[in-house]
Parts: C-alpha cells; structure tokens; sequence
C-alpha cells in the first residue's frame, strides 16, 4: 500500500502516518509493505509491517549499491518461482517478501540521502 507524501506535510509526518495505518493492519496481513511516495510517485521511503509498526527499510546509498540490489531482487524472485514449481509455497511466499523488502530499499535518487538522514533521526 503506498502513502502518497502530497498528504503529509513532511516525512516525519509521513513516517508517523504509515505507522498508524501500520496499527490497523490485521495480524494475518503482517508482511505488507508500506511506501511512502512524493508528489511525482517517486518512491521516498519503505518499509514493512512488524507488529503494528514499521521497519524502514535502509535506502541504497548509490547506483551500484542499486544495481546489485535489483540483482540480488532478481535472483530472490528466480528462486522463489522454483520453489513454488517445487510446490514449496511457503517458501516461495518468504522468497517473494525479502524480493520486495530488496526493492524497497530502490528509494529514488533525488531522495536517498534525505531518507537515510531522516531514518539516523528517527534511529
């Protein structure tokens, strides 16, 4: 689920947003991930749901640490299509949520550095 920034007058408010939202997500829906976007639909900030809050997840630092990101995503979601041909789905399901906890870390370039610094603040 994503929570456009347009709505929050700054991250910090943004970042407390997705945490309320994060308190009234069922407990069998746990493993969402919740993105925070701005105004353009540039990804600014994700995270995943951990019971009722949120685990940010750390933004790329630079364009190789994104490329070997997306690639590491890639090889994660090969493995869980052999997994689910295996019939392994709960496997396949694990597989695919780290995949997506990978590709939230692909936060914008224009936002990276603003990102990490908020979540050091936060820390």
């Amino acid at each position: 689920m994503a929570i456009p920034l347009e709505r929050f007058a700054t991250l910090a408010d943004a970042m407390q947003g997705a945490i309320v939202h994060a308190e009234d997500i069922a407990p069998e829906d746990a493993s969402r991930i919740l993105a925070i976007l701005d105004r353009e639909g540039r990804l600014v900030l994700a995270g995943a749901t951990n019971d009722g809050g949120v685990a940010w997840c750390h933004p790329v630092s630079d364009a190789a640490e994104a490329r070997a990101v997306v690639s590491a995503a890639s090889q994660t979601r090969a493995q869980a299509i052999r997994a689910a041909e295996w019939h392994e789905h709960g496997l396949a399901r694990r597989l695919r949520h780290h995949a997506d906890l990978l590709d939230a870390r692909l936060v914008d370039p224009l936002w990276r550095a603003f990102a990490s610094h908020a979540l050091q603040i936060a820390a």
